[in-house]
């Protein structure tokens, strides 16, 4: 873990997060600044800037917690498909976006939507009951 990355202050428990899912090696919670309702990350526990810096076999078991997660996102927010996004150029620590989609929804990963009060929890909770 560094030091200043967000997402290990995340883990570390110094920046309050509600967890959708949690393992020894990986958790997931709710994007704050998602592109649709249910958006959610997936993270190593562990710091690898990028997902090519992951040994082969941690990827392929952080692989298994995302597929569980998206058949979980996908019957709680009844959307078509989930996109799936490896990013790392506004985060350096390997992170996979779930995002809830509809075929012709017209949303890009650069546009960006947000939750009404209380509203990221529900979703959450909803997620969590599918798992």
């Amino acid at each position: 873990m560094t030091g200043d990355c967000i997402f290990c202050k995340i883990i570390k428990g110094e920046i309050k997060t509600d967890f959708v899912y949690e393992n020894h090696d990986y958790v997931a919670f709710m994007d704050i600044n998602p592109v649709a309702k249910g958006h959610i990350l997936v993270i190593p526990k562990k710091h690898y800037p990028f997902f090519i810096d992951m040994p082969e076999k941690e990827f392929a078991e952080m692989n298994k917690v995302v597929h569980k997660l998206a058949i979980a996102l996908k019957k709680a927010t009844k959307t078509d498909y989930i996109h799936l996004g490896i990013e790392g150029t506004d985060v350096h620590h390997t992170h996979i976006h779930l995002v809830p989609r509809n075929e012709g929804d017209g949303l890009t990963t650069y546009k960006r939507t947000g939750y009404e009060e209380g509203e990221m929890d529900k979703y959450a909770e909803k997620i969590k009951s599918f798992l």
